[in-house]
């Protein structure tokens, strides 16, 4: 019987250590994926900032792409338009010419 409650406490002993051995290891466990977790949260923080900012930059390129195409054919417009008012004033100005001195 005496033999039968020693190995009852040996296998008590060893229940004990292994549950402590266990808690010891989830404790491990938890710690090292809460620091993976916090380490993935900045890697994703990174990321995003990274990739906030080249959309930012992105966008400003496009942006002045696209002001440097409007400007162009403004200035395209323009000349054409400069070109039409000469025109039409070389003309006003015979037609005034020739409507003052009466020449035909």
């Amino acid at each position: 019987m005496e033999k039968v409650w020693e190995e009852l406490k040996k296998i008590d002993a060893q229940a004990e250590q292994i549950r402590s051995e266990a808690q010891t290891d989830a404790k491990e466990i938890t710690s090292l994926a809460q620091k993976e977790a916090e380490s993935l949260v900045t890697d994703s923080k990174n990321y995003a900032q990274k990739e906030a900012q080249q959309l930012y930059i992105d966008l400003v390129s496009e942006a002045n792409r696209n002001r440097d195409q409007q400007l162009e054919e403004n200035q395209k417009t323009t000349e054409n338009l400069s070109k039409q008012a000469q025109q039409r004033m070389e003309t006003a100005s015979s037609t005034i010419v020739t409507a003052v001195l009466g020449e035909t």
